[in-house]
């Protein structure tokens, strides 16, 4: 259970962050802001599905080392999603039209608080969730990236994050980077690779 409650602190992560200007980049704002949006929704418009690997790594007061983890995700709209941790120790998150799953080598149990929550990783995941929310408030910034910024209306979630950011590829709008920065101190970084969009993805995949 408690990799459970990890994921869902992930799931929260992707679609919070903070108004702090990251190192480098230059904010956008007015046309330029607009203009980004734009384009980030017609991104979004065309994404039909998405596979791509991840690399985790955290750094903890707890742990006098990198913690580090990696799998794959798969991703099909309007709302199907694989996350599924193959390294150090393999167990899935799995959303579908029944709902959202915990899965391991012991079986699969049906989780309510990832469902109340997965929606809003499919979004982030999607990009909707980077666009417009009445949750958060957005900022973007660019230098030769793309590092998207949203400040939490939800104290519950201010009191757990201080700084999360989103980076883009700036031609195809597709997350590289997830930096999570926890109130604690704690630092998760989420590197994407092998990014394969619009490919066909079998609704059997994200079978519980």
């Amino acid at each position: 259970m408690k990799k459970v409650f990890v994921f869902i602190a992930f799931v929260c992560a992707l679609s919070l962050s903070i108004n702090a200007q990251p190192a480098g980049y230059q904010l956008l704002s007015g046309d330029s802001k607009t203009a980004m949006t734009k384009k980030i929704t017609s991104a979004s418009s065309q994404l039909k599905t998405l596979k791509v690997n991840f690399t985790q790594e955290k750094t903890s007061k707890v742990f006098t080392s990198k913690v580090t983890s990696s799998g794959k995700m798969l991703y099909k709209k309007p709302s199907y999603l694989l996350w599924s941790y193959t390294s150090p120790t393999a167990y899935s998150i799995i959303l579908n039209d029944k709902g959202a799953f915990f899965k391991n080598a012991k079986g699969s149990m049906k989780n309510k608080a990832i469902g109340e929550l997965g929606g809003l990783l499919a979004r982030t995941v999607g990009g909707d969730g980077l666009v417009s929310s009445s949750d958060f408030s957005v900022e973007y910034y660019q230098k030769s990236d793309i590092a998207v910024v949203m400040k939490p209306k939800v104290k519950k979630m201010q009191d757990m994050y201080s700084k999360i950011e989103v980076f883009l590829n700036p031609t195809t709008y597709l997350a590289t980077k997830v930096k999570i920065t926890e109130k604690n101190g704690d630092v998760t970084v989420i590197n994407f690779s092998g990014h394969q969009k619009n490919v066909t993805i079998a609704d059997s995949e994200f079978k519980e």
